[in-house]
């Protein structure tokens, strides 16, 4: 059982799942094994999230400790098979680790923070697609002149 704990730049668990500075991953002893920073950890969006959950799974983890997680991300992990729990935020990864902290096991997707953007709005593409832009006055390139005829007497 590889255990993954989202953390902060100061060794405390992380508010946010994708937000978090980095992901400790450590052993079943609870030695660490490798530290997974997340340099896009102000980006937001499904891609991001679902690149985070794909590496997390290719090291092997089997459990996520965090402070928060949004209903679709946590969703996503469920479904991956991860066993995911919360910890009150600013809580020190070692009590985390060490059980000190009381944690509760996050089951189902609505246990997680409710998503502030509507479905598709998050810019990632994951909703409806984008209707084509219309052309405008002045715009050159193929989209511009799409569907138009030539017209006769210009030289």
């Amino acid at each position: 059982m590889t255990v993954a704990i989202a953390v902060t730049a100061h060794q405390t668990v992380a508010n946010h799942f994708g937000e978090a500075a980095a992901f400790l991953i450590v052993d079943p002893q609870g030695n660490p094994v490798a530290r997974l920073e997340n340099a896009d950890g102000r980006q937001s969006g499904c891609r991001h999230k679902k690149q985070l959950q794909q590496t997390l799974l290719a090291h092997g983890v089997t459990t996520l400790i965090l402070g928060n997680i949004g209903q679709r991300s946590l969703g996503r992990l469920l479904r991956a098979g991860l066993a995911v729990y919360r910890v009150p935020t600013q809580t020190l990864v070692s009590a985390a680790l060490s059980g000190k902290t009381p944690k509760e096991a996050l089951t189902d997707p609505a246990q997680g923070r409710a998503c502030s953007r509507e479905k598709g709005s998050c810019g990632c593409g994951c909703g409806k697609p984008k209707p084509p832009t219309a052309a405008k006055i002045g715009m050159r390139g193929a989209i511009a002149t799409a569907g138009l005829t030539r017209l006769g007497g210009w030289k």
